[in-house]
């Protein structure tokens, strides 16, 4: 990341212009790459490359197929209580302005494209521990001032000293205590304190989404810049040669062809007595492989965000994919990136709302999802299974109620009968078999 450390710019503009300036991209005269060094030009590369943005938001929307719930940490089961009755109501209804899925697809977005999103929790005066909302902060309106001690530090406030937002021109402070920031999983490269903060997955990037963006801008071009497509000259002779035309004549000419094509026009067959020539102009456009390098760039960019390149609209040369195999596709999108993903977010999140010490945590839940049913079915076939098998051992006095919960992988109870054998009628105790 490329934090300004200012503190006495008050302009936007001016700030800008000096710590976060573009490169030459898309200027006159200039190639058509641009560094991705800070959140003005990770934003701008978001805007400007569709098939970045198509990955993006379909990650987005595949967060948000799971289900949030709000679980008790010691058992696994759904919360109660009002402190998780309050926290569904604001994750529900975060802000006045979003929905709960709404807020949620728009942090995956900025954790996306920025590998950070400051989140401001807002709370009633007086009341510190209610949080009445929550608001995602825009990473490129985003500023920090570091206390450049964060080896030393034991608190997180140790290591920020101030947070900003770039609002209508000014610089104005946030509550320090109130904004917390959910990251992406990586690690910060600056050579300084701002290391603290992942870089963006789009560092990485720089060249294959200038080259997607110019291969675009340079089939416009061609579609709607590409010149004249060939040359009429007269084709009459005398004794001296070729006779050119007038410049009345070229006139005339040029105005009679506007006349002609093949939709929207009055003719489509051109009828002149003039003796002219024709001369094709141009080259195939074939030759210049946009294609096939928009195709190729749009894999590194789906590498990096682990996106199954074959699930998003790809030329015609790709290989066509039955519905299983997209089905498997999908599944390996939830199971490689999705959810791990998404358990780490949830995980900071449930920090921000909650602290390290509540009982209960928020988490989101992706076996409902189409893709996992399978999954669903052979876990359910193999528990029966098991279960079968341990009702065997338990009939036989081989393992108590207890034993049989923990090869379930749950608590063992301390209810009475839990640890006792079950009575066999050809035993002659209550012992296991090896005593």
């Amino acid at each position: 990341m490329n934090w300004s450390n200012c503190t006495e710019k008050s302009k936007l503009e001016d700030y800008f212009s000096t710590n976060r300036a573009f490169s030459s991209f898309g200027m006159s005269g200039a190639d058509y790459f641009f560094n991705l060094r800070n959140e003005e030009d990770y934003l701008l590369a978001y805007n400007s490359c569709s098939p970045l943005k198509a990955i993006v938001g379909k990650r987005a929307k595949a967060f948000n197929t799971g289900a949030i719930e709000v679980l008790n940490k010691n058992t696994g089961n759904f919360a109660k209580g009002s402190e998780a009755k309050e926290l569904k109501t604001l994750l529900a209804n975060p802000n006045v302005l979003q929905t709960g899925k709404q807020f949620m697809a728009q942090q995956n977005i900025y954790i996306d494209i920025f590998g950070y999103c400051p989140v401001l929790l807002v709370k009633p005066t007086g009341m510190e521990y209610v949080t009445s909302s929550i608001w995602n902060i825009p990473p490129w309106l985003f500023d920090i001032d570091y206390t450049k001690k964060w080896l030393m530090s034991t608190e997180v406030s140790d290591v920020y000293s101030k947070y900003f937002i770039w609002w209508d021109g000014e610089k104005v402070a946030l509550n320090k205590d109130n904004l917390k920031m959910v990251f992406d999983d990586g690690i910060g490269t600056d050579n300084d304190s701002a290391l603290t903060i992942p870089d963006s997955r789009l560092k990485s990037l720089e060249y294959p989404i200038s080259n997607i963006v110019a291969a675009y801008m340079s089939r416009n071009t061609l579609i709607t810049k590409r010149g004249a497509v060939g040359i009429l000259s007269n084709d009459s002779a005398d004794a001296s040669g070729t006779i050119p035309l007038q410049q009345t004549e070229k006139d005339s000419l040029q105005k009679d062809f506007r006349k002609y094509g093949i939709v929207g026009q009055p003719y489509q067959i051109i009828v002149t007595n003039a003796s002219l020539k024709w001369q094709q102009i141009g080259f195939p456009t074939k030759e210049l492989l946009l294609f096939e390098e928009i195709e190729d760039s749009v894999n590194r960019i789906c590498d990096s965000y682990d996106f199954p390149p074959e699930l998003i609209s790809r030329s015609k040369s790709a290989t066509i994919f039955s519905s299983e195999s997209k089905r498997e596709l999908r599944k390996m999108l939830y199971t490689d990136a999705i959810i791990p993903e998404s358990d780490s977010r949830m995980e900071q999140l449930s920090s921000i709302l909650l602290g390290n010490d509540s009982s209960i945590e928020i988490t989101r839940d992706y076996t409902g999802i189409d893709v996992m049913q399978t999954d669903l079915a052979a876990a359910a076939t193999a528990r029966k299974a098991l279960n079968e098998a341990l009702s065997v051992e338990y009939d036989n006095g081989l393992i108590t109620k207890n034993d049989w919960l923990e090869e379930l992988g749950r608590d063992r109870l301390t209810e009475p009968g839990f640890d006792e054998y079950k009575k066999v009628a050809n035993k002659p105790s209550n012992k296991p078999l090896d005593q």
